[in-house]
């Protein structure tokens, strides 16, 4: 599969004009082992088979035919020693319908095209379901996926991040309801009565009011100094604890007042005083940090019914509180248990005090239908929060606390059922792949049967949202003007640029095209109409405007681009 640099995360693609393209699916056909044995799936895809007509059989000791994937199948174990077999037929455990999951995921990672997939059930003391379908990579050689494979953990970061600090709470060293900029007071926000008023607790629920800037580290490569240079620039959309607007750099932040406060960086506090705690050994804050001998996925994006490796987003070496930690499922069931458990592992050691958790869960911000997961058009919620590091809902009477992560190809969801004493979490390598959402509401849903069909439901969702992105793209095309050249030569164009809040871009002129330029991407404008531009974002065909501004003296002034203006700056070298 060809490595193809692709420029925008889905943080970056959430401020573009229209969502992503999810492209039919092919399906793949494979006989699978017997339920409790390991096999790799065996031949290449078969283009034009459903996922139905490729399950087939009884379930137990019969065959069981399913899409194309290879499980590693883990019986429920008990949780005391955070180990588990992997070998022996799986049960069903206190109702829990482990083959009906094992045929669910499958179904979902053939509908979505997911090379790699890891996925656990457990209860507070009990693992119910852990396996590991499909590859490391799409190519023949990948490995088979086991309950010990790296995948992302991306943005189920943020509560391992939130634990670090009620940690640091119980002990003393800071309380949640602190101004931030006692602990940093190197922050300053443009708004001095946010200096005074915002607090640790705000940055972690997503409600300082300030606007996403994911383009300073996926785009930018900024580090966080340069960034807390530059927040002071930042406008907020809305007022203090009025609004959840989803916040990366936040969490950055967070990570730093971890270091602050405990006197080593957050992912090393994390590792000797969390994750091996609680029995994470396979758990780390970069990849960079991955052993050489474990085994990782690789990521992918689904382009024209192809799988194509991705590049990733951070480098290797780069440890980000918002989202850079590597993990395994069996590591991240630990997680899920030590949260059911309430901040008690399995040893019975308390980490974190009971007012701790209960604060990490309590609802901190409402959130408005636009600001939430599109899937509740599906589940219907009658309220949607945001806590310490966790989406919240009710569904079916429950509240239901849960948190994806997406990076460039690369997936993860934990959902916890705290009432119900039950957790699942997905990870996979295909960016956006949103059956993550299926299997958590089909692990959700208490009703006999399923209330939905969640798989097919979901994709059906996401193809709609794809067909009204195209149909608005449509009716964009027809305000085109035809035949309106731009207002100067291309080359005119050409040129560095700078804004206070994202720092500096070069637009270049070569073979009579233009060429936008960031610290880490480059990007074709093409022409729309007069001084407007259109640039598209691979692999899913998002789009955004740029607009050049020309002063009275027929120079170029400013260039206007995802979301901000950029002033045209003397000629210099261009950006390498």
């Amino acid at each position: 599969m060809p490595n193809t640099r692709w420029p925008v995360t889905a943080r970056i693609a959430a401020m573009l004009l229209l969502m992503m393209s999810m492209l039919p699916a092919h399906a793949q056909t494979a006989t699978q082992p017997t339920v409790g044995a390991t096999a790799e799936a065996a031949g290449q895809a078969a283009p034009g088979d459903s996922s139905q007509q490729a399950q087939q059989g009884r379930i137990g000791s019969t065959v069981v035919e399913t899409p194309g994937i290879s499980a590693q199948i883990t019986p429920a174990t008990s949780a005391e020693t955070g180990e588990g077999a992997e070998t022996g037929a799986a049960p069903v455990i206190s109702g829990f319908d482990n083959e009906q999951l094992y045929r669910f995921v499958a179904q979902g990672m053939d509908l979505w095209n997911v090379p790699g997939m890891a996925v656990t059930v457990v209860s507070k003391d009990q693992v119910l379901f852990q396996q590991g379908f499909g590859k490391t990579t799409a190519k023949r050689d990948g490995a088979a996926v086991d309950a010990h494979t790296l995948f992302a953990a991306a943005s189920t970061t943020k509560a391992m991040v939130v634990a670090g600090l009620l940690m640091l709470q119980d002990e003393g060293k800071l309380s949640l309801s602190d101004p931030i900029t006692r602990h940093l007071p190197e922050l300053q926000f443009g708004d001095p009565s946010l200096n005074r008023d915002v607090t640790v607790a705000d940055l972690l629920a997503h409600r300082t009011g300030l606007p996403s800037t994911d383009l300073w580290t996926f785009m930018q490569g900024m580090t966080l100094d340069e960034q807390i240079s530059r927040l002071p620039e930042v406008a907020p959309e809305a007022s203090l604890r009025a609004r959840l607007i989803y916040q990366n750099t936040m969490y950055e932040l967070a990570g730093l007042l971890i270091e602050r406060l405990s006197g080593e960086s957050w992912d090393q506090f994390l590792t000797h005083r969390l994750w091996h705690a609680i029995g994470m050994r396979e758990t780390y804050g970069s990849r960079s940090q991955i052993p050489a001998m474990a085994t990782h996925v690789q990521p992918y994006h689904y382009v024209s019914d192809e799988l194509v490796q991705a590049e990733w987003d951070f480098p290797a070496n780069h440890a980000d509180a918002a989202g850079s930690v590597w993990t395994s499922v069996h590591d991240m069931g630990l997680w899920a248990q030590f949260l059911l458990r309430k901040g008690v592992t399995a040893t019975g050691e308390r980490l974190i005090s009971e007012a701790g958790m209960a604060q990490m869960f309590e609802p901190m911000q409402l959130a408005a239908v636009d600001d939430f997961y599109p899937t509740t058009e599906l589940t219907r919620p009658h309220w949607r929060s945001y806590g310490l590091g966790w989406f919240q809902q009710d569904f079916q009477g429950r509240m239901i606390n849960y948190h994806t992560g997406s990076l460039s190809g690369l997936i993860a969801l934990i959902g916890l059922d705290l009432d119900n004493d039950k957790a699942v979490v997905i990870l996979g390598n295909r960016d956006h792949a949103e059956m993550r959402h299926a299997v958590l509401w089909n692990v959700m849903d208490q009703a006999e049967p399923k209330s939905a069909d969640w798989n097919q439901q979901i994709y059906d969702l996401y193809e709609r949202q794809r067909a009204k992105g195209d149909e608005r793209w449509n009716e964009i095309r027809q305000q085109r003007i035809a035949n309106a050249n731009p207002g100067l030569p291309l080359a005119a164009f050409a040129g560095r640029y700078n804004s206070k809040i994202n720092g500096d871009v070069v637009v270049v002129y070569s073979d009579r095209r233009l060429v936008f330029k960031t610290a880490l991407d480059t990007l074709e404008l093409r022409h729309w109409h007069l001084n407007a531009f259109v640039a598209e974002f691979p692999p899913d065909n998002n789009r955004a405007f740029a607009e050049f501004e020309i002063g009275f003296d027929g120079k170029v002034k400013a260039l206007n681009i995802l979301g901000d203006r950029f002033e045209r700056m003397p000629d210099g070298p261009d950006l390498d």
